[in-house]
């Protein structure tokens, strides 16, 4: 790979970083207030409260708020590791993390729901969780589409390993 083609797919497995960090600090602020208590920073439009106070705020007795800080802290890890990795395990680190995400988004998708339909109320910061979820999604497909295309799944064949001079050997 020339070095310009390494620097841009280093950007790209940057992104999913860089978006992690993002969901890192959004459900890291929802689960300090969740801990602590208080009334989160909200715009006028939304109701943070009403939404972080529901009954839909804890899923099974656990507070949606650490679910997603869980997550994000754990797709960073898998990010962070896929800097790393060579081939064949960056392309299992990048699987891994874009089912994760992807589960991410059918569980926002869940929420949204609610926060719309049940609820009646929107967050703020659900929403940017939504967002940052579903473009860390795309960003790990994209990824992980992008690593497959260079590295096909093929094993070198014993000759392409120690190719023969066949000058040397009168073959």
């Amino acid at each position: 790979m020339k070095d310009n083609e390494w620097q841009g797919s280093q950007v790209w497995l940057w992104a999913p970083v860089v978006l992690s960090v993002g969901g890192v600090l959004v459900s890291g602020y929802l689960s300090v207030k969740r801990f602590t208590g208080g009334s989160l920073a909200c715009t006028r439009w939304a109701e943070c409260d009403v939404v972080n106070n529901s009954v839909y705020a804890k899923f099974y007795g656990v507070p949606v708020a650490f679910i997603g800080l869980a997550g994000y802290l754990v797709l960073l890890g898998l990010a962070l590791a896929a800097l790393q990795a060579a081939a064949p395990v960056q392309r299992r680190l990048l699987a891994l993390g874009f089912l994760l995400a992807l589960g991410g988004v059918g569980f926002s998708v869940y929420l949204t729901y609610l926060e719309l339909y049940v609820i009646e109320a929107i967050c703020v910061w659900c929403v940017i969780s939504a967002i940052l979820i579903t473009l860390l999604t795309l960003l790990s497909g994209m990824n992980l589409w992008r690593v497959s295309q260079e590295s096909p799944h093929t094993s070198p064949t014993p000759s392409s390993r120690h190719p023969k001079d066949v000058s040397r050997n009168g073959h």
